[in-house]
């Protein structure tokens, strides 16, 4: 299996930087951003629609619980990952 090596927080766009504060507050982790940061113009694209989405999609649930949610969910219908 291939690879990627995650860069060092120094060297990640700043836009990025502040896409995994976010992280870091909602979810208690951004580490594995570090390896979508090698594409930062991608990654912020993904997040331009993916973050609209989910936070205005979950209700009042916290996103630590939400993502338990979806991970509970996929198991009961063994999803595989």
């Amino acid at each position: 299996m291939a690879h990627i090596d995650s860069l060092p927080f120094e060297q990640i766009d700043p836009d990025v930087q502040k896409i995994m504060q976010t992280y870091d507050t909602e979810y208690g982790g951004s580490e594995f951003v570090q390896v979508f940061a090698h594409a930062p113009e991608v990654y912020k694209a993904f997040c331009a629609y993916y973050f609209p989405l989910i936070f205005e999609t979950r209700g009042s649930l916290d996103m630590k619980l939400t993502e338990l949610v979806r991970l509970k969910v996929a198991q009961r219908n063994d999803c595989a990952l």
